[in-house]
């Protein structure tokens, strides 16, 4: 942080008081502290991963699960962006949820602060608590509520997806050995999916809340999966979003996530030719109840089954 100073006279002594200034904001140098904690991060929560055993879970009502594991990754990063952007607000998933205790209608609010990090320091804890590799760090930079800076890194691959507003979407291993040749930069960006729904693999997730809400995503996955070739459940929204940045999966779409799931990833799926709208198909943000991400024309295709099924 830049530092001015005034001088003060008290009893004829002239003292110096410090007066702070924010650091001036650069989105290239925002990404590379999002990939250094991302990465410091994620080697953290597979040293973590291999003494499963030795972990202390928590259970958040209508939640989930977490574990000292996530507080510990969520410190990292929090501690890391500190040091640089102390005047910046932080959203952390598990820090939130001791402030918020998961009512996400109250993070409204941040829409409105000028900067916002946005953080999942464990996207998938019911995998990574069963040795599964489907997880990852979720770091993410808003602007007055829109994403402009979004890291999502998957540690046991080393698999790394990111994106600035307006430059794309790349990849990279962010966690090659020194002995291994140097990860390539690969862009991704393609405008359409010529796919029929027929033909395209979805993939989901369900509300972690039951009752009429999850009947109702329940009947859309029933409705959706006699319609296309087949659909995925993976346990990392994240990871999922960013699958379909990448091609991999053709459609995905959740109801009730939080910000921190859908932030750095909604973002990486726009930057790379993807359609991110609600179920209304209402431009993405990270604090909307509803996401549909799909490359067009499939997305709309999709959409209009939406709201003849809601």
């Amino acid at each position: 942080m830049s530092k001015s100073y005034t001088q003060t006279k008290i009893n004829s002594k002239t003292t110096k008081t410090i007066i702070s200034k924010p650091v001036k904001v650069k989105f290239e140098d925002v990404l590379k502290l999002s990939l250094k904690l991302a990465k410091i991060s994620g080697e953290h929560l597979i040293k973590k991963q291999l003494r499963i055993s030795s972990l202390k879970i928590t259970v958040k009502e209508a939640q989930g699960i977490a574990s000292n594991a996530d507080t510990e990754s969520e410190k990292i990063i929090m501690d890391g962006i500190k040091k640089i952007y102390p005047d910046h607000f932080i959203l952390a998933e598990e820090s939130a949820f001791k402030e918020f205790k998961g009512e996400m209608s109250r993070y409204e609010f941040l829409k409105n602060k000028e900067w916002v990090w946005i953080i999942d320091p464990l996207d998938g804890t019911n995998n990574f608590l069963n040795g599964l590799d489907y997880f990852c760090v979720c770091i993410s930079l808003a602007h007055f509520g829109e994403p402009v800076v979004g890291v999502v890194l998957r540690p046991s691959t080393g698999e790394c997806f990111y994106a600035i507003k307006g430059k794309g979407t790349k990849t990279l291993n962010l966690l090659a050995k020194k002995s291994e040749k140097k990860s390539k930069t690969t862009s991704l960006k393609k405008s359409v999916n010529k796919k029929s729904l027929k033909n395209s693999l979805l993939v989901t997730g369900f509300t972690t809340e039951k009752g009429p809400i999850f009947e109702e995503e329940f009947t859309l996955f029933k409705n959706m999966i006699g319609r296309s070739r087949g659909i995925r459940r993976m346990g990392s929204a994240a990871l999922d979003l960013c699958y379909v940045s990448k091609g991999i999966f053709d459609c995905f779409w959740e109801r009730g996530l939080a910000a921190w799931d859908v932030s750095a990833a909604g973002l990486i799926c726009t930057e790379s030719g993807v359609v991110v709208t609600d179920y209304a198909g209402q431009k993405f943000h990270p604090f909307q109840e509803t996401i549909l991400a799909a490359r067009a024309p499939l997305h709309g295709e999709i959409l209009s089954i939406f709201s003849k099924s809601i």
